[in-house]
């Protein structure tokens, strides 16, 4: 019994400690900037990541020409006698875009269509 109100003595008689008023600002405070660092770091990393990939493969395209250059250009030049003139795709060219929107239109109103049957 002595030793409780002794404990009880001894824990009336400690200053209380308070949290000062704006403690929960101060900290979200420091928990946003702790953030904002790391962040900052972690975008840092992949500049340095980008740049390095980017000059990689710059380094491998310039590998890639400087080995195999004169067969693209030998390529090319076959193609360029094969395929039909521009004035060619030029006519076709309005033709193969309106395909391609009707059968994204047919698509689209195939979907809607099959969604207002199942809803019924």
């Amino acid at each position: 019994m002595t030793t409780d109100k002794g404990l009880k003595k001894a824990i009336k008689d400690q200053p209380a400690y308070r949290l000062p008023s704006n403690f929960t600002y101060r900290m979200m405070r420091q928990v946003r900037e702790e953030a904002f660092r790391r962040e900052r770091k972690e975008e840092h990393r992949l500049r340095w990541v980008l740049a390095a990939c980017c000059a990689l493969a710059l380094g491998v395209l310039f590998y890639i020409i400087k080995e195999y250059g004169a067969f693209f250009t030998e390529a090319f030049q076959t193609l360029c006698q094969i395929f039909p003139s521009g004035e060619t795709f030029r006519f076709f060219l309005p033709t193969s875009v309106s395909l391609a929107c009707l059968v994204v239109l047919y698509w689209w109103l195939d979907k809607k269509i099959w969604f207002i049957r199942m809803k019924k």
